[in-house]
C-alpha cells in the first residue's frame, strides 16, 4: 500500500477527527497530538488493512488512543457541544433572562448526552453538532448509511426519553 494514500487520507480526515475529539472533551493540543500519533502508527501497520476499510480503521485508532489517554488520566473527559450553535437554533433574540435559560438548557443537553451510551452520544454529536452527513458518519465508523440512520433514529429516541425524564 502506498504511503501517499495515508497522507491523502490525513489531509481529508484530520479536521473531522480532530473536531470529533474536541467534541468528546479533548483539549485542542491533545486532539492534535492524538491524531498525529495515530496517523504515524497507521503508517507503520497499514499493510494489514484493506483500502476500503482504511478511513474507518484510522478513525478507530484515533478514538482508541483518546480512550487510552482518558483511562490513564492524561485527559479529563468533558463533552463539548458548540454552545453558540445550540443557542442560535433555540433563541432568536437574547436578553439576560434568556441567557440564563439558555445556559440551563445547554447543561441539560450535556446531562442527557452523558446518560447515553458512548456510541449513541457519538452519533448524535457527529450528526447534530458537527453537521456530518449520514454518508460521512458511515465512512468514519465503517458502516453503511442505512445502519447509521437506524442507529441515529434509536439514539434520538433514547435522547428524547431521557430528556422527558428531566421534567419528572
Amino acid at each position: 500500500m502506498d504511503k501517499n494514500l495515508i497522507i491523502e487520507l490525513y489531509k481529508k480526515q484530520f479536521k473531522i477527527i480532530y473536531l470529533y475529539l474536541i467534541k468528546c472533551g479533548c483539549s485542542s493540543s491533545d486532539a492534535e497530538d492524538i491524531v498525529h500519533d495515530s496517523f504515524i502508527k497507521a503508517i507503520e501497520y497499514m499493510e494489514c488493512v484493506e483500502i476500503q476499510n482504511l478511513s474507518s480503521w484510522l478513525f478507530k485508532i484515533c478514538i482508541n488512543n483518546y480512550k487510552n489517554k482518558v483511562k490513564r488520566g492524561k485527559i479529563i473527559e468533558l463533552v463539548s457541544v458548540n454552545e453558540e450553535k445550540f443557542k442560535d437554533q433555540l433563541v432568536e433574540e437574547c436578553n439576560i433572562e434568556q441567557k440564563i435559560i439558555d445556559r440551563e438548557v445547554y447543561q441539560k443537553i450535556i446531562a442527557v448526552l452523558n446518560k447515553l451510551k458512548e456510541e449513541e452520544k457519538s452519533l448524535l454529536i457527529m450528526k447534530y453538532d458537527m453537521d456530518l452527513s449520514y454518508r460521512e458518519i458511515a465512512l468514519l465508523i465503517g458502516s453503511n448509511e442505512n445502519t447509521i440512520k437506524t442507529y441515529l433514529f434509536r439514539a434520538r429516541n433514547k435522547f428524547k426519553r431521557e430528556w422527558g425524564k428531566l421534567d419528572e
